[in-house]
């Protein structure tokens, strides 16, 4: 089912499109108003230019605000410089060339392209020179750009053109895709922090990762944070995935879309850093116009993982006319083009306010921005349900109106976040909530206040397979009653409206309740909307994990556990399964489904280091955002015996837009340099030796802990997956040829056999499986396989001989080899009839994987660079470098890059510094191919390398391009132990002598980066959160952990005699420091 994983990095999806050639184009001049020059309107119209009237931009534009003298930063995947992207009047520029060669310098790298482009740079490769889109990056950021500020106009009649949201203002170039198709948190956290120090005024991402929980301590959503309080907006894709209930099954192939096949508690997808609190978070709408608009189906939902309203607005994304490279022009859809419009609005509606209200500044400055925005937005009809509207948790406020909210006289917060919407979280039977009104004008402001616009709730039209589209329907009965009927607002002051929320008995428990706070004026263009959300229940009395497929209700079709190499287990040995399934007609047509067929008490492996079925791991899904998850082995008692893995911020499961898979837990961003941790290898720790043992076999449970983010009464939740441990290799009791017949008697002492269980017979080259007649009830049994002529002419041919393999579930294998005497081969008989039945005749353990455990199959790479090797670095690929790593010396933070090319006559380019011209990036080859390349890294960081390699043949040179994308953390944990006095320490070793039953180990354990765990006797008894990055981008060269040391304290029985603790901290690229206790108990 799944061999790659990827990721949400170009938040896009490509429609068929025809490229169409564009003119050359030259810059209209303008008309003056009473601060700068404005475009005189071409001849012809834009080719996007029913998007630009559906947010009412042109009217703004006539007011004089283009964007002239503000900066949108765009991070992506590199802007093509050409045409389209000139300002008409350069005087307007607020970073001039002079000022942008200031910033380069002092940063020490990036490039000046032109007045409209003044700042470039690849952050994924740290070049200067490679910051355009290309074939290889893409041309997703070309488009991005050009939809915000693009300032095309026509040069012919009927050209064709694009004309962005905000045509005058100025684009940084900052390029974080490149070899690599999905974005490294780290580049967008340093792209974000460098627009600032650039002087961005708006930033567009229209990027995203998996679907996150709102933190503070989160890489992106901190310079996301940082970016608002320094006064530069950020606009953010929600996503391309829809609805979470939106996944792909038998009877529905809508995935994605607003089409669910279950109604989870929490519906949201939208992806990080789109969560972030202060950015604004835009959903994708259609161009068209009046009952025609409508959201896009793939459009993300909210909200947020701890019930916080997104998205925050909605705008033209659909079908929208964007550039292309080489001066032509396409058609494209996603929220990838919804965000830089609501980029480019941003940046005319700042333009206006930093002339009529100079006194707005930082994060007060944006928050007005984003609050004009969804304030004078409109909610859309669903167009699918007369007379409802589409749910606030999909499109926002509504649909954007670009002058209406530049020209706002008042803005309507949720007085206790400020924010333009109200998110009420968990509600009951009545809730009471405020919006405040501030009048910002110089005259008065007469409000109606409409509530008539909810409660409603959600509805799914589901058919006899359970699949139907999810909206919004009113709640019969329910209310919202305001206080007043009408406000006026002075000029300079603000007045509150109390509202409550009755839901009056007729609202179904575990459901929302949500609709729009309407504010009308006299004039309609100083209408202001607020829309509110709450639920109404426990969201946490949703199951955490999904039932496993064996039991009816499944959703996901998943809840069983792997083996290492990721066969389910409780089906059948490999061989027999694998065999079976491969000499099916169809094998496809079963191979998702027969995992209905797992025997939980059939759940075996066999730790026993022979390569089947060794370790195991859990294949589940989770219905929500979780907060932690710890997993557990428990024995026959219930006792824990091993505490495997402690993970933080998991991902609900959800199906990736165009994707052919759901993602389960182990593909949570956060595993993602580790996806193996819930791995168990059936061992626990022996507190009398210190070592980690193969537990005694028997009965077991592999117990997932998992914790909400939501309070509740089911904040906690247990998941447990029955497996045994199962080291005895089935026995073959007897066997016996006669006549053409082969009779076996067969036995296991353990976990048995199951239906689908076969004895393999080889008789010369060829094998066939043979059903052991075996139900699953019993662990003995009989066989008869009576062989046919040809195989028996086989049997002659292979002098008597026959080779029986026989497996059980565990994976144990026994063989024997049967050598007749001629007399019992030389005849062909024709035995009796009578026979066990054939179940396969090409013997194979080649069993598809039911998904990727590889290392970093989280993330797209790129396969490694032809004609050349690296040693000890992995070639357009991660590698993790700590204190014991041969290719870094962290006295001298010199990394070392060594290989070979296959041709010595090949050029090879390194990026120590960011400019490729330069002679100390030029890699000198020996005669025999190899080189050897030194550069200073800092001892903590991620980072790529690109390389630029020329290949050389008789007739040309090809260039080629490749990133070693590298985290260093040489620091040690450190871990500090709190004990009894008088214990004895020599190093990192502790002794001491009791009569006391029972010590308790205390003490506290830290990190220069966050992600760390401590480990007890094998425990992971913790596990900090890990997304704050290798890079503390706001004080360079500081630690970027955000967190305080954790302390711990944990209490063990002591048996007689020798007991031996082992505590350990082990950081994210295995840094480990360990300390060992020796307690002798008299």
């Amino acid at each position: 089912m799944k061999n790659a994983y990827k990721l949400i990095s170009l938040l896009v999806l490509s429609l068929a499109v025809s490229l169409i050639s564009n003119q050359l184009e030259t810059p209209v001049h303008a008309q003056t108003n009473s601060q700068i020059a404005a475009i005189k309107e071409a001849a012809s119209k834009p080719a996007n230019q029913n998007a630009l009237n559906k947010g009412n931009v042109p009217k703004l534009w006539s007011q004089g605000y283009k964007g002239q003298g503000m900066v949108i930063a765009i991070l992506d995947s590199g802007i093509q410089n050409n045409h389209k992207f000139k300002l008409s009047n350069n005087a307007t520029a607020k970073i001039s060339k002079t000022d942008a060669q200031q910033l380069i310098d002092k940063l020490g790298y990036g490039k000046y392209v032109s007045p409209k482009i003044p700042f470039a740079y690849d952050y994924v490769n740290h070049n200067n020179d490679d910051a355009q889109a290309d074939k290889v990056s893409g041309f997703h950021g070309l488009m991005v750009a050009g939809v915000a500020a693009a300032n095309g106009v026509d040069r012919q009649p009927n050209s064709k053109y694009v004309q962005g949201v905000a045509p005058e203002a100025q684009l940084l170039n900052m390029k974080l895709y490149g070899g690599f198709s999905d974005e490294s948190p780290n580049d967008v956290a340093q792209g974000i922090y460098d627009a600032v120090k650039l002087g961005a005024n708006v930033i567009n991402l229209s990027l995203g990762i998996g679907v996150a929980a709102e933190s503070m301590t989160d890489q992106e959503q901190a310079a996301v944070q940082y970016a608002t309080n320094h006064g530069v907006f950020v606009a953010i894709a929600g996503s391309n995935f829809g609805h979470s209930g939106s996944i792909e099954n038998d009877y529905n192939e809508q995935s994605a879309s607003d089409v669910t096949v279950y109604e989870p508690a929490n519906s949201g997808t939208i992806s990080n850093p789109a969560v972030s609190p202060s950015a604004i978070t835009v959903g994708d709408e259609n161009t068209k116009q009046g009952n025609n608009s409508e959201m896009d189906s793939f459009s993300a939902w909210g909200p947020t993982p701890d019930f916080n309203l997104k998205p925050d607005v909605s705008a033209p994304g659909q079908h929208i006319a964007v550039l292309d490279e080489n001066n032509r022009f396409t058609t494209n859809t996603g929220t990838s083009f919804s965000s830089p419009y609501i980029a480019g609005a941003a940046a005319l509606i700042m333009q206006k306010l930093k002339q009529t209200q100079p006194n707005l500044t930082g994060a007060d400055l944006v928050n007005a921005v984003k609050v004009a925005l969804m304030n004078s937005a409109s909610p859309m009809n669903d167009d699918h349900y007369s007379g409802e509207l589409i749910s606030p948790r999909r499109q926002g406020a509504g649909q954007v109106n670009v002058t209406n909210a530049a020209n706002l006289n008042a803005l309507a917060t949720d007085p206790t976040t400020n924010q333009g919407s109200v998110s009420l979280k968990a509600i009951g039977e009545t809730t009471r909530f405020a919006v405040n009104v501030a009048n910002h004008g110089d005259k008065p402001e007469t409000y109606h206040v409409n509530t008539s616009s909810g409660p409603f709730t959600k509805v799914r039209d589901s058919n006899q397979h359970g699949v139907g589209r999810v909206h919004d329907t009113a709640i019969v009965g329910a209310s919202l009653q305001s206080d007043q009927s009408d406000i006026t607002v002075a000029p300079g002051k603000a007045s509150r409206v109390n509202l409550t929320l009755n839901l009056a008995g007729q609202a179904a428990h575990d459901s929302v309740a949500e609709g729009y706070v309407s504010l009308t004026n006299s004039d309609p263009s100083q209408n202001l909307t607020v829309p509110y959300f709450g639920y109404y229940g426990d969201p946490t009395e949703e199951p955490a994990l999904d039932k496993p497929a064996n039991q009816s209700g499944s959703i996901f079709n998943g809840g069983y556990l792997l083996d290492n190499k990721d066969m389910p287990l409780g089906l059948s040995d490999r061989t027999s399964l694998a065999s079976w399934l491969n000499n099916l007609s169809d094998p496809d047509a079963l191979r998702d489904s027969v995992v209905k067929k797992i025997q939980s008490d059939k759940v075996a492996f066999s730790p026993n280091g022979d390569g089947r079925s060794d370790a195991i791991s859990p294949y589940v899904f989770a219905f929500q955002n979780l907060q932690a998850v710890a997993a557990e082995i428990t024995d026959s008692n219930g006792h824990v015996v091993r505490i495997i893995d402690q993970e933080t911020n998991t991902q609900k499961s959800f199906q990736e837009n165009g994707a052919a898979y759901v993602d389960d837990l182990t593909l949570s961003p956060s595993m993602r340099l580790n996806p193996l941790a819930l791995n168990w290898n059936g061992m626990a720790y022996d507190q009398s030796t210190g070592r980690m043992k193969v537990v005694p076999d028997g009965q077991y449970h592999y117990v997932l802990q998992t914790t909400n983010y939501n309070d509740g009464a089911e904040k906690k939740q247990s998941y447990s997956l029955p497996v045994k441990v199962d080291t005895v290799a089935p026995a073959i009791t007897q066997t016996k040829y006669q006549n053409g017949r082969l009779s076996v008697s067969y036995s296991d002492v353990g976990a048995g056999f199951t239906e689908l269980s076969t004895l393999a017979v080889k008789i010369g080259q060829k094998t066939v499986g043979v059903s052991l007649n075996n139900d699953g009830q019993s662990n003995t049994g009989n066989l008869t396989y009576k062989l046919s002529a040809a195989k028996q002419r086989a049997l002659k041919q292979a002098k008597g001989k026959l080779q029986l393999q026989l497996a059980d579930v565990a994976g144990n294998q026994t063989h024997k080899t049967i050598k007749l005497v001629p007399s019992q081969y030389k005849t062909i008989k024709k035995s009796p009839t009578g026979t066990s039945k054939i179940v396969w005749t090409v013997k194979t353990d080649d069993l598809q994987t039911m998904m990727s455990h590889a290392k970093f199959a989280v993330t797209t790479r790129f396969p490694p660079t032809k004609g050349i090797t690296f040693k000890g670095l992995n070639d357009n690929d991660l590698t993790l470098i700590n204190a014991a790593s041969s290719v870094y010396d962290p006295a001298t933070h010199q990394l070392t890059i060594a290989g070979k090319v296959n041709n010595s006559k090949d050029k090879l380019i390194i990026l120590k510094s960011p400019d490729q011209h330069s002679p100390g990036d030029r890699v000198k080859i020996q005669k025999s191919g190899q080189f050897k390349f030194e550069m200073p890294v800092a001892p903590t960081t991620q980072r790529g390398i690109g390389y630029i390699l020329k290949k050389s043949t008789k007739n040309k040179v090809t260039t080629v391009r490749g990133t070693l994308v590298v985290i260093t953390d040489t620091t040690v944990p450190s871990l500090n132990l709190s004990l009894n006095p008088g214990v004895q320490q020599t190093g990192n070793h502790y002794q001491m002598d009791t009569t006391e039953d029972q010590i308790t180990i205390s003490g506290s354990v830290n990190d220069n980066v966050d992600g760390y765990r401590l480990f007890i006797n094998g425990d992971n008894l913790f596990h900090e959160q890990n997304n704050a990055g290798w890079v503390n981008h706001q004080d360079l060269g500081a630690n970027p952990n955000p967190h305080a040391a954790h302390q711990f304290s944990q209490t063990y029985n002591l048996k007689n005699g020798q007991n031996i603790f082992t505590v350990s901290a082990v950081d994210e690229t295995g840094n480990t420091t360990t300390k060992t206790i020796t307690v002798i108990r008299q």
